[in-house]
C-alpha cells in the first residue's frame, strides 16, 4: 500500500510539474494536482505514524527523487 501511495505521488508530481512549465504555475489544474499530492503525502504520513507506533525499532522509509527516477528504500 505504501509503495502505490508513493508511486501515486510521483506520478501526480511528474503532471504537475510538466503542466506548470507548459501552462504556468497559476494554471487551475496546477493546484489540484498540488491539492491531491499533499493529500496523499498526508495518508503516507499517517500510515508512517501508525506503522512507527505498532513497530518502533522498525526504520523509516527513505524516498529518493534522482532526475526523473524515484528510489524507494
Amino acid at each position: 500500500m505504501r509503495d502505490v501511495l508513493l508511486e501515486n505521488i510521483e506520478l501526480l508530481r511528474q503532471r504537475m510539474v510538466k503542466l506548470a512549465l507548459e501552462s504556468g504555475l497559476d494554471h487551475p489544474k496546477v493546484l489540484e494536482y498540488s491539492i491531491q499530492i499533499d493529500q496523499l503525502h498526508n495518508e503516507l504520513n499517517e500510515m508512517d505514524y501508525d506503522r512507527s507506533t505498532v513497530e518502533p525499532n522498525q526504520k523509516p522509509y527513505r524516498f529518493y527523487l534522482l532526475e526523473n527516477k524515484a528510489f524507494f528504500a
